[in-house]
């Protein structure tokens, strides 16, 4: 494969993946006029998922840290 075929196929696979996500984002546009109500409630579910989440991982370093720091006193001792 030449590099001019070689730059035709980037291009062609450039524009389907543009013309693939301007699909999706249509779709997602319509979605949203047709709920708007359903657009709002998943935006808020996702994130308080997400401060879950970073409340959870923030928890778990804490206590790590915790325990790792009675290791290290006991340990000294």
């Amino acid at each position: 494969m030449s590099k001019l075929e070689l730059l035709g196929r980037r291009r062609e696979l450039l524009v389907l993946s543009a013309r693939l996500q301007r699909a999706n984002l249509e779709t997602r546009l319509d979605r949203l006029e047709a709920h708007p109500e359903r657009a709002l409630f998943d935006f808020a579910i996702h994130q308080l998922s997400r401060q879950a989440m970073r409340g959870a991982l923030l928890t778990a370093v804490i206590k790590a840290l915790a325990q790792g720091w009675r290791r290290a006193r006991s340990h000294d001792r």
